[in-house]
């Protein structure tokens, strides 16, 4: 038990710094590594639980750079998508979620960094769909849903946030707005329907002081990153997780 626990704090930290610093993939790396300790489904459900605190963290850094109009057309249809993904964790093979994510990561994300890579000046602060495009809508549903479902949905949003021309800062006030919002929106069921593994209430616990200075050390490095790099960051970190994504899903599905 004290290994159990000595690994997940240490993961908590390192996914907390992550987390920090880009303002998304905590959950991307906890889930993995606590998945086999722990299994999926815990896994997920504590993620999910623990993200509420980093998220808000981010939030109070950079609640000087939220998008309003962004925010509540994504959490418009993004709340209730939450609460049905964490219905249906009960009763859906989740690896076929994460297996179809993963193949979408994948490709957005090499596609964004041979982008990025061939760019030679400073990168264009420009918005290629606006806040008020139906597909803010559409992402927001769907970036809910798979919150629910896998607890990490995070690349949609990115996506989104990409697209509609914020970075580094705004971008990361923006995903830790919403990803408060409905981390919370979900805790309320995990308790209604006893999923929360009380068993493990001592890492639950341990984990939030960890958190708290994880996030305060991705704090302080974030600023030092020039924007471009900072999305460079980003599509590799993306990169690495949907290869990762797609492999474990497939032995997972054929096992």
């Amino acid at each position: 038990m004290i290994m159990i626990i000595l690994i997940s704090l240490i993961a908590i930290f390192f996914s907390s710094t992550v987390y920090g610093i880009i303002g998304f993939g905590d959950a991307l790396i906890l889930i993995p590594i606590l998945a086999p300790i722990i299994g999926i489904k815990d896994a997920v459900i504590l993620a999910n639980i623990w993200g509420t605190f980093p998220a808000l963290l981010n939030y109070i850094k950079y609640k000087e750079f939220l998008d309003r109009g962004y925010f509540l057309r994504i959490v418009s249809l993004g709340i209730p998508a939450t609460i049905l993904g964490t219905y249906l964790i009960i009763n859906i093979r989740l690896e076929w979620i994460e297996l179809i994510l993963g193949v979408f990561i994948l490709i957005y994300s090499s596609l964004k960094l041979v982008n990025y890579v061939k760019r030679q000046s400073q990168i264009e602060m420009e918005k290629e769909i606006n806040t008020t495009s139906p597909l803010i809508l559409f992402g927001g549903f769907s970036y809910g849903l798979l919150t629910g479902l896998i607890g990490a949905a995070g690349p949609i949003n990115v996506a989104l946030l990409e697209k509609t021309g914020h970075y580094r800062e705004s971008f990361i006030g923006n995903f830790a707005a919403i990803g408060t919002v409905l981390s919370v929106s979900r805790i309320p069921f995990y308790l209604v329907e006893g999923l929360f593994p009380s068993e493990l209430l001592i890492i639950f616990l341990f984990a939030f002081p960890i958190i708290f200075l994880g996030a305060k050390l991705g704090h302080k490095i974030t600023p030092k990153i020039p924007i471009k790099k900072f999305q460079i960051l980003v599509f590799c970190f993306l990169l690495v997780i949907s290869i990762k994504s797609i492999v474990s899903s497939i032995l997972s599905l054929i096992s």
